[in-house]
């Protein structure tokens, strides 16, 4: 033998019992009075230490990480009053707001990126809103989710007629990231909503402009699933921003073949008939 186990190493071969155990509801408890939360953010704060610092190269995927992070996730759902009591999930914020920054420059550990993206923002949503300034960390973690989120996708080729494509360097792992993805963009809907600063954020990293001078060209996405969420972050901003809402109207009003102008109640909000 090659001498004992660490707790990192033992923790790697349980960790998908672990986290089907965390998708139903008694063993969750079970788990709960075991602090698996708290084991699994340490789990990933142990494995990102050794991860930053090599190259690319040497940094290579590890499906581990994207287990535990679909664990947390589980928790993240089902537990809510967990995660806004339980410190781990605090150190687990911090975490997500100083790697994440950091993965978006990596293409190869993109499914990793994607699980960050959806694992901070499910936790953002659910704190309440602050009364005074915005976290750094907070502020930090969203500017790198919405430049992460951007980049799945783009116009294709051509302008007015083309098709919504998944972008270069998501094509290989789309199959994987694409439900993460579509999570991300629904919960960051519900972040608009709570937390009025991030549509500042929305507008000041181009996310907004992109997407919707993408929707306008294009006439078609790559899929009905994407058109929903798509819209529903949409509507989220309108309601929330009339400067923005101001301008989905002038590019509606400018643009009626693209997929854009198909978002019916999108449409309604601009009040566009």
């Amino acid at each position: 033998g090659g001498g004992a186990w660490t707790g990192g190493e033992a923790l790697r071969y349980l960790l998908p019992a672990l986290c089907h155990l965390s998708a139903e509801e008694g063993p969750r408890q079970v788990l709960l009075t075991l602090d698996a939360p708290a084991l699994l953010v340490d789990f990933l704060l142990q494995t990102w230490t050794s991860l930053k610092g090599r190259s690319d190269r040497a940094s290579s995927r590890d499906p581990s990480r994207e287990t535990a992070c679909s664990a947390l996730l589980n928790f993240t759902v089902t537990e809510p009053e967990t995660v806004r009591k339980d410190p781990c999930y605090r150190a687990l914020e911090v975490h997500l707001s100083e790697a994440l920054p950091v993965l978006v420059n990596k293409p190869h550990l993109l499914v990793l990126g994607a699980n960050y993206v959806t694992l901070g923002l499910m936790i953002g949503r659910l704190k309440s809103p602050p009364s005074g300034s915005v976290e750094a960390d907070q502020k930090r973690f969203f500017t790198a989710a919405l430049r992460f989120l951007r980049g799945a996708l783009e116009s294709g080729s051509g302008s007015g007629s083309g098709v919504v494509q998944v972008s270069v360097s998501w094509k290989d792992s789309w199959d994987e990231a694409a439900e993460l993805w579509r999570l991300s963009l629904q919960v960051l809907g519900g972040c608009v909503r709570t937390w009025p600063w991030v549509v500042g954020l929305i507008r000041e990293e181009g996310w907004l402009q992109h997407t919707v001078s993408m929707l306008a060209r294009c006439s078609a996405l790559p899929d009905q699933n994407t058109q929903v969420v798509l819209e529903e972050v949409l509507c989220a901003v309108v309601e929330r921003c009339s400067v923005c809402q101001q301008e989905i109207s002038d590019v509606m009003r400018r643009d009626q073949g693209g997929a854009l102008s198909r978002m019916r109640s999108l449409k309604e909000l601009v009040r566009l008939k």
